[in-house]
C-alpha cells in the first residue's frame, strides 16, 4: 500500500493523517480551486491551448527535483489570493484529486510553511524552468 493511501483515507474521514501537518477541507479546496484555478485549466485539470494539462500528470513533478517547488512557484500558485496554508491545502487537495496515480510513493503533503518559502522566489520565466523538468520527468521509469 501506497503511504499517500492513509492520507486519502484519513481525508475521506475528514481528519488530518497522521504526522501530515495538514488537513483538507474537500470542500473549501474544490472552491479555491474553481476560483484560482479552473479557470485556465479547465474543471478537471484537462489544460486548453498553451495551458498545461494536470490530469494525471502533475503528480510527476514530485518526483524529480525542483517539481515541488516549481507547482508553488508557477504565477498562478504564486499569486493567488490565499493564504499560504489555504493554498497548501488547495495543492494537496489537487494532486489527490486529479493526479494521485501519478505521486510518487513516499508524497508529503505541502504544509504552510513550505508554501511560503517557496511563494518567496516566484517565477518570472515558467517555461525556462518547466521544460527541464518535463525533460527529466520522461527520463523516469514507469
Amino acid at each position: 500500500m501506497r503511504p499517500w493511501t492513509l492520507f486519502i483515507f484519513m481525508l475521506a474521514l475528514g481528519t488530518s493523517a497522521a504526522g501530515a501537518g495538514t488537513e483538507i477541507n474537500a470542500d473549501r479546496a474544490r472552491i479555491n480551486y474553481m476560483l484560482n484555478c479552473q479557470g485556465c485549466h479547465l474543471p478537471a485539470g484537462e489544460g486548453v491551448g498553451d495551458i498545461p494539462q494536470m490530469k494525471n500528470f502533475v503528480g510527476n513533478f514530485l518526483k524529480v527535483p525542483g517539481g515541488r517547488a516549481f507547482l508553488v512557484q508557477v504565477p498562478g500558485s504564486a499569486n493567488a489570493a490565499l493564504d499560504d496554508a489555504a493554498l497548501a491545502e488547495l495543492l494537496n487537495w489537487m494532486l489527490l484529486e486529479i493526479s494521485a496515480d501519478q505521486l510518487p510513493q513516499d508524497f508529503q503533503p505541502y504544509t504552510g510553511p513550505e508554501v511560503g518559502q517557496y511563494r518567496a522566489s516566484p517565477l518570472s520565466d515558467v517555461n525556462a524552468v518547466r521544460l527541464p523538468l518535463i525533460q527529466k520527468i520522461a527520463q523516469l521509469p514507469e
